[in-house]
């Protein structure tokens, strides 16, 4: 593991942290789902050995706080797109800011075919481990290698995506990171190429003065993680969601720990102080 590659720095930071915990989930003894590409992210960057969970005590220190804070959700929203794809029934999925998503590799869909929108260096770098590890891929994949601050439609319509059929679009972990006038570009730019029949999946966050205060007093990963949080929304964003073209249906955090009997901490409960963290299953407002 001595020459393992250079942690991504930014946003890329934390898709390694949220592939750490794949990782773990699909290693553990009772895995909700199998990850091959994230175990193969940890490998490739020296986070593990092959078949060995990661160790988040023996990450580098900036990560290993934040890698523990995020933990209850990671599994939980990774299980709930994944059923709301299922669930939608479409056979076209966009993944809004893929990161080191790892559904094309992990999930056997015939007839699905899975766009990933990301820069280059976060697609490269999923692509590189799994070419490393032998890790194949499943589901039709096309990487669009695109800034989502660009023009990611054009680019979108040019790798063979068809604005005529229902599409899925999954915007995971992807709001936060991302300012009020980004996130109604995103919104609206999605429901334009939107037939009837497609669904969005995005979650959005609201932080407790608390938890930003827990934030700044943690070890550098967490205020790391902090310094990164843009999101634009309005609190509550039900009717902002519907202003811009969708129609909300929502779980919050809470909620989709008891679904999946994954109880999360306080810092994600509202009641006891914590911040709200909405899971939104969006149907197309019609134009």
């Amino acid at each position: 593991m001595t020459d393992a590659p250079t942690l991504p720095d930014g946003v890329g930071w934390t898709a390694v942290l949220v592939a750490t915990h794949r990782a773990a989930e699909s290693l553990s003894p009772n895995p909700a789902f199998r990850d091959p590409l994230a175990e193969a992210l940890m490998v490739h960057l020296g986070l593990s050995e092959p078949g060995t969970p990661p160790d988040f005590e023996r990450m580098p220190g900036d990560m290993a706080g934040m890698a523990r804070m995020i933990g209850d959700v990671i599994v939980l929203r990774t299980l709930h797109y994944d059923q709301m794809i299922i669930d939608s029934g479409v056979e076209q999925i966009v993944l809004l800011g893929a990161g080191l998503d790892g559904r094309a590799y992990r999930q056997t869909w015939p007839g699905r075919r899975i766009f990933e929108l990301d820069r280059p260096a976060g697609l490269a770098l999923k692509e590189q481990a799994a070419a490393k590890a032998g890790v194949p891929v499943l589901t039709e994949r096309t990487a669009i290698p695109v800034d989502l601050a660009d023009d990611w439609p054009s680019a979108l319509l040019a790798a063979g995506f068809d604005p005529s059929r229902p599409t899925a679009w999954i915007a995971e972990g992807l709001a936060v990171y991302l300012d009020r006038p980004e996130l109604e570009a995103l919104l609206t730019r999605a429901r334009e190429l939107s037939a009837p029949g497609s669904r969005l999946g995005i979650e959005l966050a609201s932080v407790s003065p608390d938890a930003r205060s827990e934030l700044a007093a943690s070890d550098d990963g967490t205020r790391r993680f902090e310094g990164l949080i843009r999101s634009g929304h309005p609190v509550p964003p039900h009717d902002w969601l519907l202003d811009h073209g969708w129609t909300p249906d929502e779980l919050t955090a809470v909620e989709l720990g008891w679904r999946y009997d994954r109880p999360v901490t306080s810092w994600l409960d509202p009641d006891r102080g914590g911040s709200a963290l909405w899971y939104f299953s969006c149907a197309p407002v019609d134009l």
